[in-house]
């Protein structure tokens, strides 16, 4: 899944790739991706790039005329390609413009949306925008207010770190990284952290993150196409060695998703309040 720092450093390299150009092709490899009010061939015919956005988890692609709005949700990535390139099963959608080059949005799952917006077109319509949160990587808050609006929620702290309306950008990838980092068990539940660990989470938060877009962004390729994860201390790294204290990474399940933590680093919560 694409993450605040993953889209922040493609928003960047798309920008510079994109801005001034003219979409001079439309090809769709997979229709059931698009939200659309009508063909996007002729919705996006001939349209200049003015500006490249993101929003949480959202890029935002800004026209001339017109928006398109992106949401990868679990694996969609963006890949820039020669126009030649022979188009991979997996491209849904592909932008050809002016230059030769090739914006192709690929999707191994088909869960990701890309909302095509005519000018006046209101963003409502993208499901989940309105409501987002502040960014994680440019959170508005200082460490007291972070804890004033964690502690008004009882959830746990992992489901708290990846709702969007709370912080914007965070998913299964960087939640795992950023309890690991605070030494935090991800079912601990927000009314039962102390001060000094509410402190712990919030500088983790702003620490994690950050050094993930300077991650991202020396591991990403020019062409992009991949999500680079290989900095991560325990995300996908199972039966190997805590990076702190050398007890093996463990992987167990939270809800619908697989999470890691170290259990020493992070032990379970015991007689919490629910």
């Amino acid at each position: 899944m694409p993450e605040w720092p993953d889209l922040h450093v493609v928003r960047g390299r798309l920008e510079k790739a994109l801005v001034g150009r003219e979409i001079v092709l439309v090809r769709v490899g997979d229709p059931t991706v698009l939200r659309a009010t009508r063909p996007i061939g002729t919705a996006l015919a001939h349209r200049r790039f003015t500006g490249v956005r993101h929003r949480g988890k959202f890029l935002i692609f800004d026209l001339d005329k017109g928006t398109i709005v992106v949401n990868p949700m679990l694996a969609g990535v963006f890949e820039l390609a020669n126009a030649e390139a022979k188009l991979t099963r997996t491209t849904a959608v592909s932008l050809v413009l002016d230059d030769g080059t090739d914006l192709r949005y690929r999707d191994d799952k088909r869960m990701g949306k890309v909302y095509v917006l005519d000018d006046g077109d209101r963003m409502d319509g993208v499901h989940g925008f309105a409501d987002l949160g502040p960014e994680a990587g440019d959170l508005p808050w200082k460490e007291r207010e972070f804890a004033q609006h964690a502690r008004a929620t009882r959830r746990e702290l992992r489901n708290l770190l990846m709702d969007q309306e709370f912080v914007a950008g965070i998913g299964n990838a960087y939640a795992d990284e950023i309890l690991w980092e605070a030494k935090l068990h991800p079912k601990r539940r927000v009314a039962t952290l102390s001060d000094e660990e509410m402190s712990r989470l919030y500088r983790a938060l702003r620490e994690v993150i950050a050094r993930g877009v300077r991650e991202v962004e020396e591991g990403m390729p020019p062409e992009l196409g991949t999500k680079i994860r290989d900095h991560m201390r325990v995300r996908g790294h199972k039966g190997k060695p805590c990076p702190r204290c050398g007890t093996s990474i463990v992987k167990s399940r939270h809800g619908l998703d697989d999470m890691y933590l170290c259990p020493r680093c992070q032990p379970p919560p015991k007689g919490q309040i629910r």
